[in-house]
């Protein structure tokens, strides 16, 4: 067998050795802290008549949504 073909199968076993696990971001401080208190963060500037960001916005949103099922 070539070496480079030996070499994949190698990989290919070691990968299908490991079964995936989902992350669980919903379990971490920093998620519990920022799904508890952005909303109302939010609703504390507005009430200063300030915003944030858009793009900082969107990244919040991003967050609380990645690894959700």
């Amino acid at each position: 067998m070539p070496v480079a073909r030996k070499r994949m199968a190698t990989a290919v076993e070691h990968i299908g050795a490991h079964q995936y696990q989902r992350r669980q971001p919903e379990q971490t401080q920093l998620y519990q802290l920022v799904e508890r208190y952005y909303r109302e963060f939010l609703d504390l500037m507005a009430s200063r008549g300030r915003r944030l960001p858009e793009y900082v916005h969107e990244e919040f949103e991003a967050f609380l949504k990645c690894g959700r099922l």
